[in-house]
């Protein structure tokens, strides 16, 4: 009919508020805040201070940079490829709506080993948060 937009002219069909929420910008976990290369968690592993959890570790060492960096790494005695997939989505999710508790301006290590237990997100919060005040001063 004229006058309306064929499918073509109409774009892309997404959320009409993904760009302007302000939730999704402070809280985002863009690659840039991910360890990707094998030599950067060879660099933690070897200088890293170390706390250890309930199936995991948490290693962080000073980055030099202007905000943290977050690898995990999962064995696969943990799992199959779904359940190490999801142990690494809540522990990017902890990190991503708790970043102020974790070291600021550090790359942080997360390993997971085989007797990791934990698969509610609220329980590995309280966890992490446990861990990480351990060794503040009080």
């Amino acid at each position: 009919m004229p006058g309306e937009l064929s499918s073509e002219e109409e774009g892309p069909r997404v959320a009409s508020n993904w760009h302007h929420n302000s939730v999704a910008g402070s809280c985002s976990f863009p690659r840039r805040m991910r360890l990707h290369l094998n030599r950067e968690f060879q660099q933690v592993y070897k200088k890293g201070t170390r706390r250890h959890g309930k199936g995991f570790s948490i290693i962080f060492s000073p980055n030099g940079g202007t905000y943290s960096r977050l690898g995990i790494s999962v064995q696969r005695k943990v799992g199959s490829a779904v359940r190490r997939n999801h142990i690494k989505r809540l522990f990017r999710e902890a990190f991503r709506l708790h970043r102020e508790q974790f070291p600021q301006t550090s790359d942080i290590v997360i390993t997971v080993r085989p007797d990791f237990s934990c698969d509610r997100l609220a329980d590995l919060e309280h966890e992490i948060a446990g861990l990480l005040h351990r060794g503040k001063p009080a």
